[in-house]
């Protein structure tokens, strides 16, 4: 019954279906990629810059001018080390836990949509796989059916060559996702870092 069920879906031409899934799923992944290299370009900053200026502030004491320079700024370090500062006057272990708090929703911000796209690049390939098995199996129905009770060999050959470009389609998709998906997890990994690093500075002229 199940068997049955599988060769009738597969007849009505679910394995095409797949495959524009696929492509829709290519599209968004490509709009996801786009908008966080956008949104990373904006919002990431310079924390080597910034120990500098701010390092140099703190240690001539002018806290409110270091304050003032990192509100300025929309980097992951400027306002970790900004939320930090404000609670300044409750001494470092205020500071410390302020700092990770702040670090936890800024890593949230950067985290939006790489779920998606580490999820499409480890379960793509499935999907394509899926495609080919169901496109194999209408190909296999169809020539059981066939009128004359024999298929050619480069009929054959030419059914199961178009069935497995679903497979080749999924791999496509799934391949740019995952490389992105890894090249911003490093980017908010380097992120993460230069925060911790210019947290750090400020501490050494408290």
């Amino acid at each position: 019954m199940i068997t049955d069920l599988v060769v009738k879906v597969s007849l009505t031409g679910a394995g095409s279906a797949v495959m524009w899934f696929l492509v829709l799923l290519s599209i968004i992944s490509l709009t996801v990629v786009i908008e966080r290299w956008v949104f990373f370009v904006k919002n990431s900053g310079a924390a080597d810059l910034l120990a500098q200026q701010i390092g140099g502030k703190l240690a001539a004491g002018e806290t409110e001018e270091a304050k003032k320079i990192l509100k300025e700024e929309t980097g992951f370090a400027a306002k970790v080390v900004s939320a930090a500062l404000e609670v300044s006057p409750k001494g470092k272990e205020a500071m410390s836990e302020m700092a990770q708090s702040t670090a936890k929703v800024e890593k949230l911000r950067f985290e939006k949509g790489l779920a998606f796209l580490g999820t499409l690049g480890n379960n793509a390939p499935f999907i394509g796989l899926f495609g080919t098995v169901l496109e194999i199996i209408a190909a296999l129905s169809e020539m059981g059916t066939n009128s004359a009770g024999q298929v050619g060999a480069n009929a054959v050959m030419s059914t199961l060559s178009a069935a497995l470009a679903a497979t080749a389609v999924g791999l496509l998709v799934a391949l740019p996702a995952v490389a992105f998906y890894n090249y911003f997890a490093r980017r908010l990994k380097s992120l993460n870092t230069g925060a911790e690093a210019l947290l750090h500075v400020v501490f050494a002229n408290r």
